[in-house]
């Protein structure tokens, strides 16, 4: 038997607990949301700086 069918199911509250650790990491105000909006504004600054002085 494998150790997720050992596992007994979670209850609502550490269901709702783990979900919102989830979503505080990997949300836009995580260190990865950042970063991936960080990106992105960069490559819109490069697309228009192409827009308006071309090449």
């Amino acid at each position: 038997m494998s150790s997720i069918e050992q596992r007994t199911p979670l209850s609502h509250e550490d269901e709702f607990k783990y979900a919102k650790l989830a979503m505080e990491w990997y949300g836009w105000g995580s260190p990865i949301g950042l970063g991936i909006l960080l990106v992105a504004l960069a490559a819109a600054a490069v697309l228009v700086r192409i827009a308006i002085y071309g090449f």
